[in-house]
């Protein structure tokens, strides 16, 4: 199969996730990849697709099913050929405003589910970047000490809760597409547990754990960690994405 690209606009692959049709989402890109829109319909080749996508024949004929009930295949009974939507119809279709896409360029197409839940998890972490940094620049009496924050190089934070809220899923499941990308090494994670200072700058130690916890009461305990010898506070990971997403005018 020649390697060849295609770009996707990032909520279809949030649909597909929130919705559970990732295999379906996946035979769409797959058809569009080995077809110029058309493609001849005929059942026998089922078998060929499931190989190449690595799915059973009876997961292929359902999905095919469910893209042509809701219209992201359509078919001509006629010339007995299918017609893959485009993107910008498909956009239409389910009512999506964003421009904001993701390139994929597969090899084989054995880690789709890990690269949406990639490309969902960089667009979130690249718009909360974009607006904090908007909110920072346009505050007039900003916290210095927050939006001066140091970040590892092309790394920022994510917390699971506010991916959640996005997607409109459990923080289990924001949690797990967090881990799928990690594991496909399509994200680089780093664990952030700032240590507390005291007022000349030295790190507090875990034997200062009940007094900080009776002097900050208002401080969310729920966080605080002892570490090996100094207290820290749990935070949201680092999260660098190891691709980015673009902004996309589709056809």
């Amino acid at each position: 199969m020649k390697l060849i690209y295609t770009t996707i606009p990032v909520e279809v692959c949030q649909y597909a996730l929130v919705n559970r049709k990732v295999n379906h989402l996946l035979i769409y890109v797959y058809l569009k990849h080995i077809s110029s829109g058309h493609i001849k319909y005929d059942s026998s080749l089922y078998g060929a697709w499931a190989v190449d996508l690595g799915l059973n024949g009876k997961t292929v004929r359902s999905c095919v099913k469910w893209l042509i009930k809701k219209k992201w295949i359509t078919v001509n009974n006629k010339i007995q050929s299918l017609r893959i939507i485009g993107y910008k119809q498909l956009c239409k279709k389910l009512k999506f405003k964003s421009q904001s896409a993701v390139r994929y360029e597969p090899e084989d197409f054995l880690n789709f589910k890990d690269f949406c839940c990639a490309s969902v998890v960089i667009y979130y972490l690249l718009k909360k970047r974009f607006v904090d940094r908007k909110r920072w620049s346009g505050s007039k009496m900003g916290d210095s000490s927050t939006s001066h924050y140091s970040y590892p190089k092309g790394y920022y934070t994510l917390p699971v809760s506010y991916l959640a809220k996005c997607l409109g899923v459990s923080f289990s499941t924001a949690n797990n597409y967090k881990k799928r990308a990690e594991k496909a090494s399509l994200i680089t994670v780093k664990k952030n547990q700032p240590y507390f200072y005291d007022e000349k700058g030295n790190k507090l130690t875990n034997r200062h754990l009940m007094i900080y916890r009776y002097q900050y009461p208002e401080e969310n305990i729920g966080r605080l960690r002892k570490g090996k010898k100094y207290l820290k506070k749990v935070e949201a990971d680092f999260i660098k994405p190891e691709f980015s997403t673009m902004r996309k005018h589709f056809k």
